[in-house]
């Protein structure tokens, strides 16, 4: 009998009777059409996992029972990735990928080069949207640290925190980054950035990252740019 893997915000630290959400009582009593006595593996993103099993499965909710509870080390990759907003399918795998390979933030933004940036009445979708995506992302990867997802954000609005920070541009050769540190990794859009942006990420220290000879799709140099750091930071050592 497979475990199904489900994230609940509201996990408790303590063992005992727990009634799932919507998004999850639909899940396994629809999808799944789970029994009583299917086991589950629950987390909260925060680190916080459990094993249960299920005790009643009713028409309109579903209740397990949490049998051990503990708390997982922050594996994240301690990188925050800065995506340019692109075509929304592309933006949505890229969020997807990121999250699996254990990012640790993500923020949205909006440089010279973004076509055609949502609305503020669209932003409160679009973010529940994202949200739902690396939810699920990491429901199927196995990572029990979700990772954060920050305010839509304009280019010349970024700021890094102090932190060491690359930008991904064809045609450049890296710059060594400290393994010690976290950093940031900031991807432009199609067509990259605009020189005045580049001559603006030079000023504030931001390295260059070469991504190979290939002039890649934003979602690829975002996936290509963190697997280059996972290795950096040691995690496919």
């Amino acid at each position: 009998m497979r475990t199904a893997r489900l994230f609940v915000d509201n996990l408790p630290e303590t063992t005992g009777e727990l009634v799932l959400s919507e998004r999850n009582h639909h899940y396994l009593s629809r999808v799944l059409r789970v029994r009583t006595g299917h086991p589950l593996a629950l987390f909260n993103g925060q680190g916080l996992t459990a094993t249960a099993v299920v005790s009643t499965v009713e028409k309109r909710q579903t209740t397990v029972d949490i049998q051990t509870t503990a708390l997982d080390e922050d594996n994240r990759l301690p990188v925050t990735l800065a995506l340019s907003l692109i075509k929304s399918d592309r933006f949505d795998w890229a969020l997807q990928k990121a999250t699996e390979l254990g990012v640790s933030r993500i923020v949205p933004i909006i440089s010279r080069f973004t076509d055609s940036p949502p609305k503020n009445d669209r932003l409160e979708k679009k973010e529940a949207h994202w949200r739902e995506i690396v939810v699920n992302a990491c429901e199927q990867s196995g990572h029990n640290w979700l990772p954060e997802i920050g305010p839509v954000t304009h280019f010349e609005d970024l700021e890094l925190d102090g932190k060491q920070a690359v930008f991904a541009h064809p045609g450049v050769t890296s710059s060594p980054l400290d393994p010690s540190e976290p950093c940031w990794l900031i991807i432009g859009p199609e067509g990259g950035f605009h020189p005045d942006e580049v001559e603006a990420l030079m000023k504030k220290q931001v390295k260059p990252m070469a991504l190979g000879p290939r002039i890649l799709r934003a979602e690829t140099a975002a996936l290509v740019g963190l697997t280059l750091l996972a290795k950096d930071y040691g995690q496919f050592s």
